[in-house]
């Protein structure tokens, strides 16, 4: 479980901390308060978790920034300090370019081991091997990186105690397994393919990588065809008529297909090579109407998205930015308590706009979001921007008169400074 965060020059990310809620944070502000890059900031560690090894290989100019956050597993809690370097590419995401990561682990309050070990190498932890050394610091030699092998505090003639080892283990895949969600990713399902091809085994083509609105109608493709009478049914049982009835089916025509590929190799022999490939259609059905994806409304689309991730996908921290994008405020509402309900089994952080959404959290779930300055962005949790008489009154405001939305909308927590 993610507990606390610390940003340091990320961004609009100067001297940003605060603690998270252990399964609901709701990130609010206005308009450049720097909501989109705490949730930037924290991914991350997504991104240093699958961060691939670079041997020997030049640093790109780039920013460098600073992350210290707090995990706490069943018997231990790890802290890592982790110095990044990023560049942006054209679409605005990060690429992380190197890392130094820095971990002080703790069992129980007592044993306490210090490590250098990358996020991405703890993976082999997850395999079950043994590990008698610690391989991945990252030095910097004449401009280029190269890895150092560090001996473990307990010893190179002993195995890596059982505890670190789980911690280890559970962090790394906490990290591996964030997800983010955008609105503005799914603008425009007019853009979206009416097909997408895949390799005969299901796995996604190689030379052509799925983004965007054809990305997730092959994730859920995926479970529509490895699971469908466990998560997809599950899937379907919410969107489909017996609950929110934004669509009324849902299926997907396989086609085979194939293709020939030639190479010359050396002294000019043609290597010739057939390969076979199923074209996936996605098939929406809406009353007497069979409709392809790009024919779906924007609104629709969105929620499908939404839902999919926060109720299908197995991931360990889902960060949502602003639900409410073209979604009605009667559908809003169900889609709020369908992810409430399932922020118990994984963890979520939300920013929004929405004062609506305020009207299905309670206060202990909310953070404030604002930017000074000089010190850049903060976030605050309205207890702490409260006296203890004001949080009394906000209490009994809630209990009697209104709901939290509308106390936001009358510009009560505006004034909280």
């Amino acid at each position: 479980m993610l507990k606390t965060i610390a940003i340091e020059n990320y961004r609009s990310c100067l001297r940003t901390s605060f603690d998270f809620h252990p399964n609901l944070s709701v990130l609010i502000g206005p308009n450049g308060s720097g909501k989109t890059n705490v949730l930037q900031a924290v991914m991350l560690l997504n991104r240093m978790s699958q961060q691939e090894e670079r041997h020997h290989r030049e640093s790109l100019a780039g920013v460098t920034s600073r992350i210290r956050v707090r995990f706490e597993t069943d018997h231990a809690q790890a802290r890592l300090s982790a110095a990044v370097e990023t560049q942006t590419d054209d679409t605005n995401k990060d690429i992380v370019t190197t890392s130094r990561q820095k971990w002080l682990l703790t069992q129980n309050g007592k044993e306490t081991v210090r490590s250098q070990m990358p996020l991405a190498f703890a993976a082999r932890y997850r395999a079950g091997r043994q590990l008698r050394f610690h391989a991945g610091m990252r030095v910097r030699v004449k401009g280029r990186y190269a890895w150092r092998m560090v001996l473990p505090p307990w010893g190179a003639d002993q195995k890596t105690p059982d505890w670190v080892q789980a911690a280890i283990a559970k962090v790394s895949s906490f990290c591996e397994r964030m997800r983010y969600y955008g609105a503005s990713q799914f603008t425009n399902p007019g853009a979206c393919p009416v097909s997408f091809e895949i390799e005969k085994d299901g796995e996604e083509r190689r030379l052509y990588r799925l983004t965007g609105h054809a990305r997730i109608l092959y994730q859920i493709y995926s479970v529509w065809r490895t699971a469908p009478e466990g998560k997809f049914k599950h899937f379907f049982d919410i969107i489909g008529p017996r609950g929110l009835k934004l669509i009324d089916d849902l299926a997907f025509k396989e086609v085979q297909t194939s293709s020939v590929n030639y190479t010359v190799r050396v002294g000019g022999k043609i290597e010739k090579r057939r390969r076979s490939q199923l074209l996936i259609i996605p098939q929406f059905r809406i009353g007497r109407q069979r409709l392809s994806p790009n024919q779906l409304s924007e609104g629709t689309f969105k929620t499908l998205a939404l839902l999919f991730h926060v109720v299908t996908d197995e991931s360990s921290a889902l960060l949502i930015e602003e639900p409410e994008v073209c979604i009605h405020h009667g559908l809003l509402s169900s889609v709020l308590d369908i992810m409430k309900s399932f922020s118990r089994h994984k963890q979520m952080i939300v920013s929004t706009h929405s004062d609506h959404v305020l009207d299905h959290v309670r206060p202990e779930n909310v953070f404030r979001v604002g930017y000074d300055k000089r010190s850049g962005t903060f976030v605050q949790h309205i207890r702490k921007t409260m006296t203890t008489k004001e949080f009394f009154a906000l209490r009994h405001y809630l209990e009697r008169e209104g709901n939290l939305g509308e106390y936001w909308r009358e510009g009560g927590l505006e004034e909280i400074q």
